[in-house]
């Protein structure tokens, strides 16, 4: 009976160096696949942003010469850098925020100038779609704001309009200064959000729609890392409750410009 227990508890501490060797097999293969991530992400900007300040500096220069099909041509290629730009920055910011490595950069800024800027780069592809986008400012003083921050959240936020809303369709941006917090608020009269999936859309990996005949495509970390940058920068990203399409509310902190 004794050699039965000490059989048994060897096997036992067998299984547990196995499982523990296993576990930590895992979780260095997962920690070489987000640092494999983050080196080819850090390797594709460098000339990503080459290639757009490039084709952005061509295209003003062409503009107004009436070379339609160039400019239509160049034009794509603007769009499509700045699209995997946005990818590959959702990428670093999603690994950083694993890490806990998330920091405010602010900056003395006008908020509405910096959103203004940001619906401007979308405008090439929601022409394309026929989607109008309305903007309303109320938060045009200089405030404390980490603007890049305030950037990949409103990118993301018109990216889904971008993805969701049928062509024809219309957008508002909404901004407001009170006190020292800023209020974004995006309205589109897409599809809309299901209650049910209000909070689960935030999650990491999440999508409305994982069907490759939909065509749209994206990674699903978008909305999660907005979420995590408006709570790093002391505020919130919520779904308000709308009767058509989708309603975002976005929050930040600002401080003063002094």
């Amino acid at each position: 009976m004794a050699v039965g227990i000490v059989a048994g508890c060897a096997l036992l501490l067998l299984l547990a160096v196995y499982f523990y060797r296993e576990n930590t097999r895992e979780m260095r293969d997962a920690a070489q696949r987000v640092s494999f991530v983050n080196q080819v992400s850090h390797e594709l900007k460098t000339p990503l942003t080459n290639i757009r300040m490039y084709a952005e500096l061509l295209q003003s220069q062409i503009d107004g010469l009436g070379q339609s099909g160039a400019d239509e041509n160049l034009g794509v290629i603007v769009n499509e850098s700045q699209r995997l730009s946005r990818m590959i920055n959702n990428v670093l910011t999603f690994a950083k925020g694993q890490r806990g490595q998330l920091t405010l950069n602010r900056r003395v800024g006008v908020p509405d100038s910096v959103i203004e800027s940001t619906i401007e780069h979308f405008k090439p592809a929601l022409e394309a779609k026929k989607i109008e986008v309305e903007f309303s400012g109320e938060a045009g003083d200089s405030v404390s704001i980490d603007p890049d921050y305030l950037e990949q959240i409103l990118g993301n936020l018109l990216s889904n309009v971008e993805k969701y809303v049928p062509n024809g369709g219309h957008a508002k941006v909404l901004t407001k200064l009170s006190g020292l917090s800023l209020t974004v608020r995006v309205f589109d009269d897409g599809p809309g959000i299901p209650e049910a999936q209000r909070e689960s859309v935030f999650e990491p990996f999440t999508r409305l729609s994982n069907k490759l005949s939909d065509g749209i495509t994206g990674t699903g970390i978008g909305l999660s890392i907005s979420r995590e940058l408006a709570r790093t920068h002391g505020g919130e990203l919520s779904i308000e409750a709308t009767e058509r399409g989708a309603s975002f509310k976005l929050e930040l902190e600002t401080k003063d410009k002094a």
